[in-house]
């Protein structure tokens, strides 16, 4: 089973990439974030028409979330359920997630996650966004354990170790990659969760899924890895293989993420 999550940085501007993607690669599960659109202005059209159940949360042209599915939604959370969100208003354009059952796993629990950028550093901006990690280990408390199959994919907006960027000393306290995001990050991992990339490839240098439209960056390789699945206990013996889909990142016109593909075997 191939699936993958991918920041397309506006899903108008990039609907009919996401198409050509998905009947290239023949996923069954896309986790998009940054869709920029409400979640009536979605243009789920496109996609049921080659299959997939969708299923969007949007704002107000900014952040959405959005999962395409070959199978079904049991059951479906936006937002952080079971926790009091006043506190963090765009939880439900930021936190999107399924429970679907496949022939050899009765329940499995799929996430589309897109954190808050939180820049510039240590300003209230940036302060929401390392309470927004914490909240969301907090929600994983509430509502699922450690030994619940579990993938959680999309843009955290956090580089987790120096093999992450391309220059961890000039990029060293920049956004997505200070100590205290970096922190925070590990101690979402901490609830049970491993990074499925790392589990593969744990010294491999230079894997980014984010790259600066400025500089020439792409073509340099300077960029981030800021895109991740993660995956519980459960589903480390079922990955098969996991890589960055660098081609959409050269096309006309592409976000500044690249998708990340995970192959699983249930």
């Amino acid at each position: 089973m191939l699936i993958g999550t991918w920041n397309v940085n506006s899903i108008k501007i990039r609907r009919e990439q996401v198409e050509k993607f998905l009947s290239e690669k023949n996923l069954y599960i896309l986790g998009i974030q940054e869709t920029k659109v409400r979640t009536e202005e979605f243009p789920g059209f496109s996609f049921k028409k080659l299959g997939y159940e969708v299923y969007h949360q949007g704002g107000k042209g900014r952040n959405g979330v959005a999962l395409l599915s070959k199978t079904k939604a049991e059951e479906i959370i936006a937002g952080f359920k079971g926790l009091k969100e006043e506190d963090f208003p765009d939880a439900k354009e930021r936190i999107i997630g399924i429970k679907i059952s496949l022939k050899n796993l009765k329940e499995l629990w799929i996430f589309s996650v897109y954190i808050p950028n939180g820049s510039p550093v240590s300003s209230d901006y940036y302060f929401y966004k390392l309470q927004f990690l914490w909240n969301f280990r907090e929600f994983l408390e509430v509502n699922f354990s450690k030994d619940t199959p579990l993938i959680i994919m999309g843009d955290f907006n956090v580089a987790p170790e120096e093999i992450d960027v391309y220059d961890p000393e000039i990029l060293r306290e920049n956004i997505c990659f200070t100590e205290r995001e970096r922190k925070v990050f590990k101690a979402l991992l901490d609830f049970g969760l491993i990074d499925a990339l790392r589990l593969k490839y744990p010294d491999k240098k230079g894997i980014f899924t984010w790259w600066d439209y400025q500089f020439f960056a792409f073509n340099k390789n300077q960029g981030m890895r800021l895109d991740h699945i993660l995956i519980t206990e459960p589903l480390a013996d079922k990955l098969k293989d996991i890589w960055v889909e660098k081609t959409p990142r050269g096309w006309k016109k592409p976000s500044d993420h690249a998708p990340v593909l995970a192959e699983f075997k249930f």
